[in-house]
């Protein structure tokens, strides 16, 4: 089915995701292709993990989106006037979101595929990984090396090394036992710190294993073409998947959650391979697999992604592994390294009208067990995804390569993903594949600090890249994160709004200045909503940005100083930027509700609140504040501010409006400092009220050089706030 439109030349088209590229805008004569498939992100402008056909569309200033609902394959052509969906099965479900402003568009577009979900508060601190720890006793120390040099975590993770043979809810006896992964997952716990493992969908065909027995037991995995238990293979060896659409397959994988979480009791779970990948059927053609050696497959020595299944086709007519319209999937054919489309699951519903829903089915199985095991706001993490994710699960970009491009690449991943409406995403920071360097490194934290999902990842037999390893990358790691934790106020409250609202939390440029022709060329800077501008360096041996500063006052976060008046119109400004350093600015007009930066979010959560102020060119700052435990499902319980502060010559006031207080620990937060910026600042007011008393004078202290006001208070979050100065 071909869905083509036409439109003025002029236009800017972003969105059809997933893919890796160096270029925000799409680009005129590519076509996008939408089937999920294991290729590593480091391949770029090729079909990834996701399916997206949906994109949004910038012409003269105003903004649109398009989205066809349709899970099959597909490849979208894009030319310089016109676009064509070109589907190969599902039906026609398009929706036109008419805008006029992209937030507009990101607001009805998540009102039809489901607002952002609210991820418990610790998930937003920074998170530690490698594929390739040797034993649970080596992630111990990593996890203290990262304490002895005072870089932030809040989560340690585990990849498949700690599997029993890479069986899923299992632990190695000998590096991983239970006992001490329990002993350790508890000393977490103890530090205010995190766990979460990895578990993948493939579920090895093992007699006497649980998962596998149950499965059989409650028939719910996949069929082949002769309705046979397909058999795939991948890290375990031979396995069979789950099919998530068996009306018996939530309590099955809640029971086998159950189980794994009563070993050791994680936070959250990471939910990988799900496109599903296969080691086997490189070519596609192979519709029923079996096992050529049982006695090992794979063989003794070999590697584990080389296929030990004998792959066959039976039926050569078969209109799903052989169809007459191939899309531009990169791997080939469409059963090529995944489940065959000519297999079956629940209803006889066909994975090639299904493939692109398994990762989803996935997640919200996942989300729906991790609730009712632990009772508390569920953390998930995940590769394959597609329209409506983000109401279930984080994501992140996948097995990027540790290249300058690669993080290039990931801030355009970043800023599509929440479009998308799935806005918990990041990349893995310094690069998964490849040796990184102590610059390349250095420089990835300065941009990761500030993806929504923030973790450094990378592969086995790649050289370690834990954060303190060079004493440059541990600086400008303390830098950043520092940065991060202060501002994780304001990223809880920016995801509170995506999750009530639609809105996005990362932005490029031009979605909050749609009318400025300049910001919609910018691609490697980016906005936390409308407040926070992130400027980092992106290529090698550069010690300065050429930054982009919209229209309006600009102010430098880390030392509370006016930076750059852009009132009568955008300017670009050259900032140098040394190797630890990055820049991050606070546009006028915005309140930012900040803690104390700290070693882990619960430590964070202890220390008093400020309000910093920053005045736009009218003299006015808005601002909220949504806080919470953290950790509730249902956001019953909570607080919610309104900030807003307006300059005059005559009297100035800032205020923190409560408009909800059902949070019973409300009482428990305080507001410590108000910190007022504006470049029309210029002496130390004489006459200053809190509350209608008046403060003393060692309460303010004003700054000539940054112009800015300093007020020093005391008060529980829960009381409103109406600060006068003149």
């Amino acid at each position: 089915m071909e869905i083509p439109t036409s439109f003025d030349a002029s236009a800017k088209t972003f969105g059809l995701g997933e893919s890796s590229r160096l270029n925000h805008a799409l680009q005129a004569g590519h076509t996008y292709t939408m089937w999920a498939a294991d290729i590593p992100a480091l391949s770029f402008n090729k079909n990834l993990y996701g399916s997206y056909p949906y994109y949004l569309q910038m012409i003269n200033g105003q903004a649109h989106g398009v989205m066809l609902m349709n899970s099959n394959g597909m490849d979208v052509t894009l030319q310089q006037s016109s676009l064509a969906f070109k589907t190969i099965g599902g039906i026609v479900d398009l929706y036109v979101f008419n805008g006029p402003t992209p937030e507009a568009v990101s607001t009805q577009y998540t009102g039809i595929v489901g607002r952002p979900t609210m991820f418990p508060y610790w998930s937003y601190g920074f998170h530690n990984c490698k594929y390739g720890y040797t034993s649970v006793y080596q992630v111990e120390e990593v996890v203290a090396n990262y304490a002895k040099a005072n870089i932030p975590l809040d989560t340690q993770w585990m990849d498949i090394d700690y599997m029993q043979n890479y069986r899923d809810f299992s632990f190695d006896s000998q590096q991983f036992p239970v006992a001490e992964v329990d002993k350790f997952v508890t000393q977490l716990h103890q530090n205010g710190q995190h766990f979460v493992p990895i578990v993948d969908p493939g579920i090895m065909v093992y007699p006497g294993y649980e998962a596998y027995e149950r499965g059989l037991q409650d028939n719910l995995f996949i069929k082949d073409i002769q309705g046979n238990n397909h058999l795939s293979q991948v890290w375990p060896g031979p396995t069979h998947m789950p099919d998530f659409f068996h009306p018996k397959a939530q309590s099955y994988w809640t029971d086998m959650l159950k189980s794994f979480h009563d070993m050791a009791p994680v936070d959250g779970i990471w939910i990988d391979m799900n496109e599903i990948s296969n080691f086997c059927n490189a070519d596609g053609a192979g519709q029923v697999c079996t096992n050529s050696a049982p006695g090992g497959c794979p063989a003794p020595g070999a590697s584990q992604t080389d296929c030990c299944l004998v792959c066959t086709t039976v039926d050569s007519s078969n209109k799903y592994d052989f169809a007459p319209y191939q899309i531009n999937n990169q791997q080939g054919k469409l059963s090529a390294k995944t489940v065959p489309v000519s297999s079956t699951q629940y209803g006889n519903v066909s994975v090639y009208n299904a493939h692109n829903l398994y990762g989803l089915t996935e997640q919200i199985a996942t989300n729906q067990a991790l609730r009712d095991i632990r009772n508390k706001r569920p953390f998930l993490l995940t590769r394959s995804s597609f329209l409506s994710s983000g109401a279930h699960t984080a994501k992140w970009t996948g097995d990027n390569g540790a290249s300058w491009d690669d993080l290039k690449s990931s801030v355009i991943s970043v800023m599509d993903f929440n479009m998308f409406g799935v806005p918990m995403v990041g990349a893995d920071i310094c690069g998964f594949i490849w040796d990184t360097t102590e610059e390349l490194c250095a420089r990835w934290i300065e941009v990761g600090a500030f993806y929504p999902f923030s973790r450094n990842h990378n592969a086995l037999n790649q050289a370690a890249q834990e954060l303190y390893l060079w004493d440059s990358v541990a600086q400008a790691s303390r830098t950043a994160l520092g940065m991060r934790y202060q501002l994780l106020p304001y990223l809880y409250s920016l995801f509170y709004e995506a999750h009530t609202t639609g809105s996005t939390v990362v932005r490029a440029l031009w979605m909050n200045n749609p009318s400025d022709a300049a910001a919609l060329d910018v691609q490697s800077q980016f906005m936390w909503g409308n407040g926070l501008l992130i400027s980092p360096v992106l290529d090698q041996g550069s010690t300065s940005v050429n930054a982009y500063f919209p229209q309006g006052y600009w102010y430098n976060f880390q030392d509370r100083s006016f930076a750059v008046d852009a009132s009568v119109a955008g300017v670009w400004k050259l900032l140098s930027t040394p190797l630890t350093s990055t820049n991050v600015h606070v546009r006028g007009g915005s309140v930012l509700p900040l803690q104390q930066s700290a070693l882990t979010t619960a430590a964070g959560r202890q220390t008093p609140f400020t309000y910093l102020v920053a005045l736009c060119p009218l003299g006015k700052a808005f601002g909220s504040l949504y806080w919470d435990d953290g950790e509730q499902i249902e956001l019953k319980n909570y607080i919610a501010i309104d900030l807003y502060a307006e300059q005059s010559s005559k009297e100035s006031v800032f205020t923190a409006t409560v408009t909800h207080d059902s949070f019973s620990n409300s009482n428990d937060y305080s507001v410590g400092t108000i910190v007022v910026m504006s470049p029309t600042l210029t002496t130390k007011p004489t006459i200053i009220t809190l509350n209608g008393a008046s403060l003393n004078a060692n309460q303010v202290s004003f700054d000539a050089a940054k112009k800015s006001l300093t007020f020093t208070i005391e008060l529980s979050l829960a009381k409103n706030i109406q600060l006068t100065w003149a």
